[in-house]
C-alpha cells in the first residue's frame, strides 16, 4: 500500500463541479471563491480550473464534471470536499455528507460520483483522502452566470459549513481496505 505523502497530512482540496453558465448549477464556483476570499486568496477567474494555483494548505479546483483523471490529484491531500448543486431531490438546502468509496460500472462518465472518484484514487494509489460532499439546492438551471437569490443565500451557508468542517478535521487519511 502506498501512503499519501507526509507533507499532505494537513492539506485539503475543495473540488467544485457544475456548469458555471447554467445559473445555479455554477454555485460551486461561487462557494469556492467565498472560501478563497475568506482565506485571503483572490477568486478563481471564470474559466480557470485552479490547478495552476495549488500548493496551499487548502487548495481549490473547479471542473464541469468529475473525471477519473482527477484521481492522481486527490492523492496529495488528506481531506477533500466536493461541492455541487442539487435540483431539490434531497430535503436539505445545504447537505454535508461524508463520502465513501463506491465501486461500480460507470458507463456514462458525466454521472461519476465523488465516491467513484475516491475508489479510483484508492485503486491507483492505495489510499484516498477523507472526503465530504456539500450539495447546495439550486432553483434555476437555465443559461446565465448569476445565481438566484435563494441559491446565493445557500452558498453563503455552504461556505461557512466548509470552513467549519476544515477547522474541525485534522487531516485523517482512510487506509486502504486491503492494507
Amino acid at each position: 500500500m502506498s501512503d499519501i505523502p507526509s507533507e499532505s497530512a494537513g492539506r485539503a482540496l475543495l473540488v467544485g463541479y457544475g456548469n458555471p453558465y447554467r445559473r445555479d448549477d455554477g454555485v460551486a464556483r461561487h462557494i469556492l471563491n467565498m472560501v478563497r476570499e475568506r482565506r485571503g486568496f483572490p477568486p478563481l477567474p471564470p474559466d480557470a480550473s485552479g490547478e495552476d494555483d495549488l500548493g496551499h494548505d487548502v487548495d481549490t479546483v473547479m471542473a464541469h464534471q468529475l473525471l477519473p483523471e482527477m484521481a492522481p490529484l486527490l492523492t496529495g491531500y488528506a481531506r477533500a470536499v466536493f461541492v455541487d448543486a442539487h435540483a431539490g431531490g434531497i430535503p436539505e438546502d445545504v447537505r454535508v455528507l461524508a463520502v465513501s468509496d463506491e465501486q461500480g460500472f460507470q458507463a456514462v462518465v458525466h454521472h461519476m460520483t465523488p465516491g467513484h472518484l475516491l475508489y479510483y484514487t484508492r485503486l491507483s494509489a492505495g489510499c484516498a483522502p477523507r472526503s465530504w460532499l456539500v450539495s447546495v439546492r439550486g432553483y434555476d438551471f437555465d443559461f446565465g452566470e448569476d445565481l438566484t437569490a435563494e441559491c446565493r443565500a445557500h452558498a453563503e451557508c455552504a461556505a461557512a459549513a466548509i470552513l467549519r468542517l476544515l477547522a474541525r478535521e485534522h487531516g485523517a487519511v482512510l487506509p486502504s481496505p486491503t492494507g
